[in-house]
């Protein structure tokens, strides 16, 4: 019967996390690769696999490799991200309109910030999850598509959203910077709305640890001049050291 071949397909993919077509024609030898193939199109349109040349991988255990990833990053540099976001506190105070970014380090600060009365927008959900936890606070999402590995909503919907609001505050989060190539990211999407933030922002603070400086990320964000403060965990290399003060750039 077709669906208990589709059945077994798809257990025996899901088991292995990944398989070729050669090893499902070895598996049903009666069967021809015109079939496979198309039990692997139903496969994926109930939302079970996803093909891959050659093959399909199980959507759940894509999923956990993701989950994993993000939770790896996580744990990295926990005792640098719990320094920064203790520092980061200090700079909110009631009554503001602020903006936290996506990110581990911004969702280390997100647990941390004080039941106050604050507007807050992001582009995270996990953040929004941790400040609602707050009645004081109100919680805005930008909208826009959830790109997967980082937990982070952009795209056209957030621009439009983020057009509209004033900011007062805006905690910035950034995967690298370098003197010459400012602060940059990977996602061109995100890179986009951080861009917007920065212009609308009355006030800058980026939250970044000591790893991910002299280093450079596809797309910039923001240049020194952009920024009003950074807030970080150890001493600077001496020519971001520099950088920062020819620039005024408070450092905390």
């Amino acid at each position: 019967m077709p669906s208990e071949r589709r059945d077994d397909v798809n257990n025996y993919i899901q088991s292995k996390g990944e398989v070729t077509l050669a090893e499902l024609q070895a598996r049903h030898p009666d069967v021809s690769g015109m079939t496979l193939r198309r039990d692997l199109e139903h496969l994926e349109r109930r939302g079970d696999v996803v093909r891959i040349r050659g093959g399909a991988k199980s959507i759940a255990h894509l999923s956990m490799l993701k989950e994993a990833a993000y939770t790896q990053r996580q744990t990295e540099h926990a005792e640098a991200k719990l320094a920064i976001a203790r520092k980061a506190v200090a700079l909110l105070s009631p009554g503001r309109s602020i903006y936290i970014d996506s990110g581990t380090t911004c969702t280390c600060f997100a647990q941390r910030v004080p039941d106050q009365s604050l507007f807050v927008l992001t582009p995270a959900p996990n953040v929004a999850l941790e400040l609602v936890k707050n009645p004081n606070v109100k919680v805005n999402l930008t909208g826009g598509q959830l790109h997967r590995e980082t937990l982070t909503l952009s795209g056209f919907n957030a621009v439009e959203y983020v057009k509209t609001l004033n900011i007062d505050l805006a905690f910035m989060a950034a995967s690298a910077f370098s003197p010459a190539s400012g602060f940059s990211c990977g996602d061109y999407y995100e890179a986009e709305l951080k861009r917007l933030v920065v212009k609308k922002a009355r006030h800058v603070v980026v939250l970044m640890d000591a790893s991910k400086f002299n280093g450079t990320m596809p797309h910039t964000f923001a240049a020194l001049d952009d920024i009003q403060a950074l807030v970080t965990d150890g001493p600077l290399p001496r020519e971001c050291e520099k950088a920062f003060r020819q620039a005024r750039v408070a450092v905390y």
